[in-house]
């Protein structure tokens, strides 16, 4: 008996998960399984996830934000993991931007005004009015809502628990182990991993891509992919939730967004990411070369 072919999307928050998302669901429809548990920590280890692909035998593909590397062993499949990496900078400014959410046109956060108020200019910009009542009421929106971006990284790199939004996030996702929290340490300039299992997870990655090159990495997944039987296509409608560059370079949007930091914030900003830059630079060197585990 053979073994069947899966993919593994592991959605890191921000990456353009959502835009991957609709890729699978376009292609692939009810044997695309998304899921996550009940609760923002929750995470689901080796043995669970095991078990959810066991009992969908007719899937092709499974995403979650919550599913752990290294990915499960098995007789029964092959399991191909899908992660998209992103700049760091570039991802902090996105979940800025997302926790605060929309503002009025004078710059206040619409969820700082009253419903009717919310309602009012949703329906007036032709968008989905429904978001008046999708709050995030969480301690790191709220920062958000109070602060500018650079205000609200000052924020976070001084909260204990608000840093792991605004420091190597990414590594912490790549470095950890079965069963086991990633290790970590407390430093000066913010939170440091285990760069050194993180840089070896991420070459064992067999659908790596990058947010900043969403098209062409799905273009790359699609030729890998046709090697083990499966299609995949990118639907005219791709870019959900992936930030339009307006033409821009990376590196051109990254200092934009740094360059407007205060010189002492941005050193701190860069000093607390070092590591995921070293990860994001090693992803993007082994895409180049066409780098296939």
């Amino acid at each position: 008996m053979s073994q069947r072919t899966i993919i593994l999307h592991y959605h890191i928050y921000k990456n353009a998960g959502t835009s991957f998302d609709h890729v699978l669901s376009h292609n692939f429809g009810d044997r695309h399984e998304s899921f996550d548990g009940p609760y923002p920590f929750f995470s689901i280890d080796q043995e669970q996830l095991d078990r959810i692909i066991l009992r969908r035998p007719a899937a092709v593909a499974f995403s979650s934000h919550q599913i752990t590397l290294p990915p499960p062993s098995s007789l029964d499949y092959r399991p191909l993991s899908a992660i998209f990496v992103r700049n760091p900078f570039l991802r902090i400014a996105s979940i800025y931007r997302f926790k605060r959410g929309p503002d009025a046109d004078d710059g206040t956060p619409l969820a700082h005004l009253p419903r009717e108020e919310r309602v009012k200019i949703l329906a007036a910009r032709g968008e989905d009015v429904e978001l008046a009542d999708s709050l995030d009421t969480t301690s790191t929106a709220e920062a958000a809502r109070r602060h500018d971006f650079a205000g609200w990284i000052e924020h976070c790199l001084g909260n204990p628990l608000e840093i792991v939004h605004v420091s190597n996030a990414q590594t912490r996702f790549f470095s950890g182990v079965p069963r086991s929290r990633a290790l970590m340490r407390r430093g000066e300039s913010g939170l440091n991993y285990d760069l050194s299992t993180a840089l070896r997870t991420l070459a064992g990655v067999e659908l790596l891509g990058r947010t900043e090159a969403f098209e062409a990495d799905v273009a790359r997944f699609a030729d890998i992919l046709a090697g083990f039987g499966l299609p995949l296509a990118l639907p005219d409608d791709t870019r959900k939730n992936v930030t339009d560059n307006h033409g821009q370079t990376t590196d051109a949007r990254v200092e934009a967004l740094l360059g407007a930091l205060p010189p002492a914030l941005r050193r701190r900003i860069e000093a607390a990411n070092a590591q995921d830059m070293m990860l994001y630079d090693r992803a993007v060197a082994l895409i180049e070369k066409d780098h296939r585990p």
